[in-house]
């Protein structure tokens, strides 16, 4: 590595931690936790999660858990299978919503195990090429989504896009917010302290706004940032 590539690495780096420092805060990571595990034991819900690593961290958690207790949902819709997965599942069946859920994975292997402890539809869907706003990327292939459902509640959190090939991928959540977003809908991305979810929430903002859509915003900032937009009935998430 010459001494100039040393120099750009070492910025990259920098710059890295001088976002996230920006985006993220730590010290409400533990309020967040103390949020969820208080909403859950009046529930009366097992406290099954970890919340560590690349798992779904607790603002996450937090956030989810109270869309699910303030709101009608009735048709959802998450990217990327794990620990939400049986989150939403169970809320679902202990507030008795009866709202359909849709999980999408890539993982066939990853798909079975979360399969096995949710009590809503798991679908495993490959990784096919795409062009979303002039970025080719990898995302969902074939009917991976229900073309005559208007979803109220859009979590992105899949398909993976921690290296720098895979930046764009989960601007392909696009096509369900572009043709099957519910008039009164949350919208939440994880990882936004990452390139790719942050010209996503460009991408969502700019349709929203094309369509006069009334319309706020969130960003939930612990260990993790995510961000979310809402309308409609749903609007009051925009001040979770």
């Amino acid at each position: 590595m010459s001494l100039l590539q040393k120099v750009h690495h070492r910025l990259d780096i920098l710059s890295g931690l001088m976002w996230q420092a920006h985006t993220t805060r730590p010290s409400m990571e533990v309020v967040y936790r103390d949020l969820f595990v208080r909403d859950i034991a009046k529930l009366g819900l097992d406290d099954l999660y970890y919340p560590v690593g690349s798992a779904a961290n607790y603002s996450l958690l937090y956030f989810v858990t109270r869309c699910f207790l303030e709101f009608p949902i009735r048709n959802a819709i998450e990217f990327g299978a794990g620990q939400t997965s049986v989150l939403m599942s169970q809320l679902n069946d202990r507030l008795k919503k009866e709202a359909t859920i849709t999980t999408v994975e890539h993982d066939v292997q990853w798909a079975d195990i979360v399969r096995a402890k949710v009590n809503h539809k798991v679908i495993t869907a490959d990784l096919v090429p795409k062009i979303i706003a002039g970025h080719k990327i990898k995302h969902y292939g074939g009917a991976y989504f229900d073309s005559s459902v208007l979803y109220d509640f859009v979590l992105v959190d899949g398909p993976p896009a921690y290296v720098k090939e895979t930046t764009f991928h989960r601007l392909g959540a696009m096509e369900v917010i572009e043709r099957n977003l519910a008039e009164s809908f949350v919208v939440v991305l994880d990882d936004m302290q990452r390139e790719g979810e942050q010209e996503l929430s460009n991408l969502i903002r700019r349709k929203l706004q094309e369509r006069g859509c009334r319309f706020g915003e969130v960003s939930i900032r612990g260990s993790r940032p995510q961000h979310a937009f809402a309308a409609g009935s749903f609007f009051s998430a925009a001040y979770f």
